[in-house]
């Protein structure tokens, strides 16, 4: 649907997005932004970017994501990453920071997202996605991804080539459940080497496709089910009409025939 349809007064091919600690969203194309409570924009806006905070890229925000470990919001833009502190409205001194330090990920990536518990950050461009341990402050292993086949269960989608540095087994890890994340830690700390054993305990979630050869199975039985059932219940009709039909009178109902024929 048209972005105006819900949020009413956004111009189209917006850059980014994101909802605010505060439960406002901000959405950003070019050097304006905007700012919504749910659907209504606020009055005065849009306005200019540079007015959003002291220390932002001024020009354009390629992906924007409140980050719920450290309670930063963190602000891409080309090749370079910023932290921004809601409550002082400004970006750290040290930032920007070059954006390899969120994994083998390109420049400008279209969009990022948490874990449902903030163990893991997702971040994908196109439909490649990487992701972001954020207990271990580093890039998981085997990616980049296809976000189509991992999220959106579409079937027989190729896999992009992972990062020959970062590859272990290439096309076969499922997307996995986040684990539990440390607050206060993030990808602007220094980051450690990665650790080439394979945890143990690390759980896997299996993702399940189903061919079209089994969704016909699965139609065909859905559908002969229901007429089988059906059929019984008919034989089961009739066997009972042709019991009643064959079975003899009562022998009290023959006598009192016979002794009112005898009266008559």
């Amino acid at each position: 649907m048209p972005i105006s349809v819900f949020w009413n007064g956004l111009p189209d091919d917006i850059n980014a997005a994101y909802e605010r600690h505060d439960g406002k969203f901000v959405f950003f194309k070019g050097d304006r932004f905007w700012l919504f409570r749910e659907a209504d924009v606020l009055p005065g806006y849009p306005q200019p970017l540079h007015q959003y905070g002291r220390g932002i890229p001024v020009h354009r925000i390629d992906t924007a994501i409140w980050w719920e470990p450290n309670e930063f919001t963190y602000f891409f833009s080309g090749d370079r990453y910023w932290r921004y502190n809601e409550e002082t409205r400004s970006a750290d001194r040290d930032f920007p920071k070059p954006i390899s330090r969120w994994g083998k990920i390109p420049a400008s990536p279209r969009g990022a997202f948490l874990s449902d518990d903030g163990a893991s950050t997702y971040i994908y461009k196109g439909s490649s996605y990487w992701r972001f341990d954020n207990r271990r402050t580093e890039a998981d292993r085997g990616y980049p991804r296809s976000i189509l086949k991992d999220f959106m269960g579409c079937v027989g989608v190729p896999d992009p080539d992972p990062d020959p540095e970062t590859e272990r087994n290439p096309g076969t890890e499922p997307v996995r459940p986040p684990r539990p994340t440390e607050s206060g830690r993030g990808p602007d700390r220094e980051l450690r080497p990665g650790n080439t054993e394979d945890d143990p305990d690390q759980e896997v979630n299996v993702v399940v496709t189903v061919t079209d050869s089994e969704s016909k199975v699965m139609t065909l039985v859905m559908v002969t089910a229901p007429l089988l059932l059906i059929l019984c219940i008919l034989v089961l009709v009739y066997t009972i009409l042709r019991t009643l039909q064959n079975k003899e009178p009562p022998r009290a109902l023959v006598h009192c025939k016979r002794s009112l024929q005898d009266w008559v």
